[in-house]
């Protein structure tokens, strides 16, 4: 199991009180998801977790499926009223479907943020493309480098800076850890620009919201 996979396992039953954001920034950027997203799609939501934003993209019309890392996260996503088919497998690593399976992919809720190594960036973008069928959008909310200092001095978490781009993010309470990788807006145009028309959403200060339409 991966140190990513242990950490959402450990969390899970605590991540919509603990972690999720508060319903008054989240209604409006999944208000902005399904604006962007349009007309029903066939959705892949990468690290869908337990599915907070399911109900909104079903109510929609859209056909969800889910891939997550962590088992725990997934039995919580099952419970769901109206649970969707999700996948057990890593992001990092190919996807596990087949080529133009999608009309979009989703990445919500720094979902991005853990990447194994800076150099996984092109393999994850040009496999968003591969499973994406033509014209196909890509959708994510990716924490800034400047997230690191904003997050620091919570009681129950500690973040401590790496190097410029990345953090190792502690959960006191369970005692397990997880390292964050935080890339600029250059560095996600510059992975994504080959397969993607990109255009970039400020979220606050320290987030941005990434939205591609496969070239």
């Amino acid at each position: 199991m991966t140190s990513t996979a242990r950490f959402f396992d450990a969390i899970a039953r605590r991540y919509d009180h603990d972690y999720a954001l508060p319903r008054e920034h989240s209604r409006p950027r999944l208000a902005r998801l399904l604006e962007l997203l349009g007309a029903p799609r066939r959705v892949l939501d990468l690290g869908v977790g337990t599915g907070r934003e399911l109900p909104a993209l079903l109510d929609a019309g859209h056909t969800v499926r889910g891939l997550d890392v962590s088992p725990a996260m997934i039995a919580l996503c099952n419970k769901r009223e109206r649970p969707i088919a999700v996948t057990l497998g890593d992001f990092w690593e190919p996807l596990p479907f087949e080529a133009a399976s999608f009309d979009a992919v989703i990445a919500l809720h720094g979902t991005l943020a853990h990447a194994p190594d800076d150099a996984s960036l092109a393999p994850f973008a040009a496999e968003v493309a591969r499973v994406l069928a033509g014209g196909g959008l890509f959708v994510a909310e990716v924490p800034r480098p400047s997230w690191i200092d904003a997050a620091s001095g919570r009681e129950e978490r500690s973040v401590q800076r790496v190097d410029a781009h990345v953090a190792r993010y502690e959960d006191r309470r369970v005692g397990v850890g997880i390292e964050a990788r935080l890339f600029d807006e250059a560095r996600w145009r510059e992975v994504l620009a080959p397969g993607f028309e990109l255009e970039v959403e400020p979220l606050g200060d320290h987030e941005m919201r990434l939205f591609g339409k496969k070239r």
